[in-house]
């Protein structure tokens, strides 16, 4: 747990976290072991506001103080994330969630001695689960996309999919910049195999293997 540690007059001085008090002795004084002047917010500031400051300074809790400073209240990361979920999932009229996850790629730039496409995408809140991480769904939405791109500028037309494997490595996070990498494997008239990696920072997060059906574009 985190726990907010004020004076009388109800002002912030400090956190304590389980993780704080961890090995010191039952006599050790709480002062001695919280965080100490921890950044805090007012009830104005906005969710996205609270998210960044969490992201930035990688904290899991912001205490909520008036104009005087004084405690009224705690938020948590889950809070924000909640928040900033129910207010995106909320989409404009007629849009689908495949159309919201296809309209943030990104073509990035290549090495030219690598001409094949590769896909930047940013993870958004509303494109994350409970624990704040990409959802299954939307990955796999993001890889049909990404090789039905890679496809296209290779003029082979549109893909069924046909079957379709799906690792998780590491758990890809909110406001994550990941990069998508397209392989063709084989490529007969009808049909295909194509392989698909996903980075984040430079580790591989992901990857899949499709068998696809490819369809003529008339």
């Amino acid at each position: 747990g985190r726990f907010p540690i004020v004076d009388e007059q109800m002002k912030i001085h400090g956190i304590l976290t389980s993780k704080d008090v961890a090995g010191y002795d039952r006599s050790v004084l709480i002062e001695k072991v919280m965080t100490k002047n921890p950044i805090t917010v007012i009830g104005k500031t906005s969710v996205a506001s609270a998210a960044q400051m969490m992201v930035w300074e990688g904290i899991e809790v912001l205490p909520v103080v008036d104009e005087r400073q004084k405690l009224i209240g705690m938020i948590s990361r889950q809070d924000v994330l909640k928040a900033l979920q129910m207010i995106q999932k909320q989409p404009q009229v007629g849009e689908k969630l495949d159309d919201i996850v296809t309209g943030g790629f990104k073509e990035s730039d290549n090495d030219k001695n690598k001409p094949d496409p590769v896909y930047q995408y940013e993870v958004t809140p509303q494109m994350t689960n409970h624990l704040g991480t990409i959802s299954y769904g939307v990955f796999t939405t993001i890889l049909t996309e990404a090789a039905n791109r890679f496809l296209r500028s290779h003029k082979k037309g549109e893909l069924v999919i046909e079957s379709m494997t799906i690792y998780f490595l590491k758990p890809v996070q909110m406001e994550s910049v990941i990069e998508i990498k397209p392989n063709i494997l084989e490529a007969g008239r009808k049909f295909g195999k194509m392989d698909i990696e996903v980075f984040h920072q430079g580790a591989l997060v992901g990857k899949a293997m499709m068998m696809v059906q490819l369809m003529e574009r008339s």
